[in-house]
């Protein structure tokens, strides 16, 4: 179901209108993963302005050329024909106002002309560049662009003006697709798609998360397949890539481990993480302040909940045993929201500290642990304060809450992070009895209706 509304993006649409003003010529390039709202973004840019907006196809380079002749002809009422390249030339010559050229998925332009980059940065240099053209190159092909097109060696490295990866939505950004939601029920439902605007408007907000549940995991449904066509479409090796995600949604969060299971060469695995945290699909991590041990972890959820529900399942999904399917899924998804919880408060850490409730400033941000001892989130202004934090995705009282943060206080003396003042945090999903606890200055204690009244009133 779309919606009609235009939902964050403002940071972006700042910097690009901003360019705009100027009236030199300018290169923007915008890439990120299918499905991100690259799109949707660029088209809300275009508005208002006299624009070209061309989505390339896989065609041979004579059939693109001929698409954007027509698209060119449609919205200058001009004859104008020809390469590419030639047609930009002419619209700054044809054009006395100042002109927005759009060419999506820009890597198929390229694939089918393979010189198209070196001709791009000439006419650059010799005519474009002193024109009043804006030229955005966008696409979701992430490693051509971060590697072919934004890389050193690249024809118009230096060319750009400004460039933009594209990346999900925020947590709190997804509140303005289901303003009846309660805080916890958009948890559950970040839990499960993420923040990637397409997979968000598949969501009914009319529906409980358990209906969404469910019409997720039946074949078919949009979202059911999606993760399996977004590696099919940017990977060479899916089964490689399937394994690797599996093991890590399993819990097996060391590179050497993941290769194993993986059946690949512990040398080369890194070659494989970084094309999935190009697509951010996963990142790898240290405990705050040291550089060993390593570990694998997801940061987009709905490959989180994909790999570790819907692949699992499948075979059960795929003969209707979808009944049997969700029991499982309820049965266990309080431990799936434990970790997801986890790296939540991670990401809300800044917009805490922006609401003056987490004291330390934010320089450093991070997970800690070593052996068995683990802490889910440390806020470091190294020399003057660290902030040490627990999550509870799970109901406590006072005296629960007393006893996590005496062991949390007991577990930051071995991180070798303390600094001379330090600050203890409890963000659990219900806390009891608020009353009768007994805290300091150093000390403090959440739960998600205070989580709720902090960043969303």
């Amino acid at each position: 179901m779309k919606r009609k509304d235009f939902i964050n993006r403002n940071r972006e649409l700042a910097s690009l209108n901003k360019l705009w003003s100027d009236k030199d010529f300018s290169l923007v390039i915008v890439y990120g993963r299918r499905r991100v709202g690259k799109t949707r973004l660029l088209l809300e840019f275009s508005k208002g302005k006299k624009s070209i907006y061309y989505i390339s196809v896989e065609a041979p380079y004579e059939i693109i050329c001929s698409e954007f002749s027509d698209r060119t002809k449609d919205v200058l009422n001009l004859p104008i024909s020809g390469d590419i390249i030639d047609i930009l030339d002419a619209i700054t010559k044809l054009s006395k106002e100042k002109m927005l050229v759009i060419l999506d998925e820009f890597q198929y332009i390229v694939d089918s002309d393979p010189s198209f980059p070196s001709r791009l940065q000439r006419a650059i240099d010799e005519k474009l560049g002193y024109s009043k053209l804006m030229l955005v190159l966008c696409g979701s092909a992430v490693s051509f662009f971060e590697r072919k097109l934004l890389g050193y060696k690249s024809p118009i490295f230096g060319r750009r003006e400004m460039s933009i990866k594209l990346k999900p939505l925020s947590f709190l950004d997804i509140s303005g697709f289901f303003p009846g939601y309660s805080i916890e029920d958009l948890i559950k439902i970040y839990s499960i798609v993420g923040g990637t605007p397409a997979y968000l408007e598949k969501i009914d907000p009319e529906a409980s998360v358990v209906d969404n549940i469910r019409s997720i995991i039946i074949p078919g449904s949009y979202l059911y397949d999606e993760a399996l066509n977004i590696l099919r479409q940017e990977v060479r090796e899916p089964r490689v890539y399937f394994t690797i995600l599996r093991s890590v949604a399993e819990g097996h969060t060391s590179p050497s481990e993941v290769a194993n299971i993986a059946k690949v060469d512990t040398r080369s695995i890194n070659r494989y993480l970084w094309l999935l945290e190009d697509l951010d699909i996963v990142r790898r991590i240290r405990p705050l302040g040291f550089k060993k041990p390593v570990r694998i972890v997801f940061v987009d959820n709905y490959f989180r909940f994909w790999f570790t529900y819907v692949y699992k399942l499948r075979s059960m999904l795929e003969v209707g045993y979808i009944d049997e399917a969700y029991k499982y899924i309820k049965d266990t998804f309080n431990q799936y929201l434990s970790r997801v919880f986890e790296d939540l408060i991670i990401e809300i850490v800044p917009h805490l500290y922006n609401k003056r409730i987490i004291r330390t400033r934010p320089v450093e941000i991070g997970k800690w642990w070593y052996k068995d001892i683990e802490i889910d989130g440390i806020v470091r202004e190294p020399g003057k304060s660290t902030t040490f934090i627990e999550g509870k995705w799970r109901e406590i009282n006072a005296e629960d809450a007393m006893r996590i943060l005496r062991d949390l206080e007991m577990k930051s003396a071995k991180t070798g992070l303390t600094s001379p003042v330090n600050y203890f945090v409890l963000i659990a999903k219900i806390v009891r009895n608020k009353n009768e606890l007994q805290l300091d200055e150093n000390r403090l204690v959440l739960d998600l209706r205070d989580i709720e009244n902090i960043l969303f009133h």
